[in-house]
């Protein structure tokens, strides 16, 4: 569309936009109170290896050895975190039935980032601030002690230490403004779009 079509475009069906727009911020607003807050709890596990006693030197190759193993360790704890077998225990935990429905819900709600070599984050979501703190501490409780129950019968000395004892818990972030704001250039866009295809195959029928 070419500038001076544009302007005159705009000119048409400037009324109709800006009450769309208008329209689409009243939704913006009315989003804004109606959908629930959401909380998220994060907090960090670290992965070791300690080295054998007989080798207390970390630069020694044991020392080199065991950091190597418990970096590629790391990818594993963070497939058995994201696993059904992990969200099972943590609904037993927690006091929730362990069924189908609950597993999809909840593995949805968990989720493990990489941060470092040898770092972990969990990261879990709740309508409510204790319901995130809950899950956080169910799920990183059942994978410190399945990793240890795995790891007596291969590798006794890998382990995983909780970097703190309790998650760091913050509210989604929502601002009426920016709801607002977004409603309307979303709203005013769309009518743009919806007003230029109609123009065009207004002019084509008359064609």
């Amino acid at each position: 569309m070419e500038l001076n079509s544009m302007i005159l475009f705009l000119k048409k069906y400037r009324i109709k936009i800006l009450l769309v727009g208008i329209l689409s911020a009243i939704v913006g607003i009315a989003l804004f109170f109606l959908l629930p807050v959401k909380y998220y709890s994060s907090g960090s596990i670290f992965v070791k290896r300690e080295i054998y006693p007989y080798a207390t030197d970390h630069f020694t190759y044991e020392g080199y050895y065991g950091q190597q193993a418990a970096m590629s360790y790391t990818n594993s704890v963070i497939g058995l975190i994201k696993s059904e077998d992990i969200t099972a225990r943590s609904l037993i935990q927690i006091g929730e039935v362990v069924n189908e429905k609950n597993l999809r819900k909840y593995m949805q709600k968990i989720k493990a980032v990489k941060t470092g070599p040898q770092v972990i984050t969990i990261i879990t979501k709740g309508n409510t601030l204790s319901d995130a703190q809950s899950l956080w501490g169910a799920v990183s409780t059942s994978i410190i002690s399945t990793m240890q129950k795995i790891n007596s019968q291969n590798d006794p000395y890998v382990g995983l230490i909780k970097v703190s004892d309790e998650p760091i818990t913050k509210e989604s972030f929502k601002n009426i403004y920016v709801s607002t704001t977004v409603g309307f250039l979303l709203g005013c866009l769309l009518a743009m779009v919806i007003f230029s295809i109609k123009n065009y195959l207004t002019s084509h029928k008359r064609k």
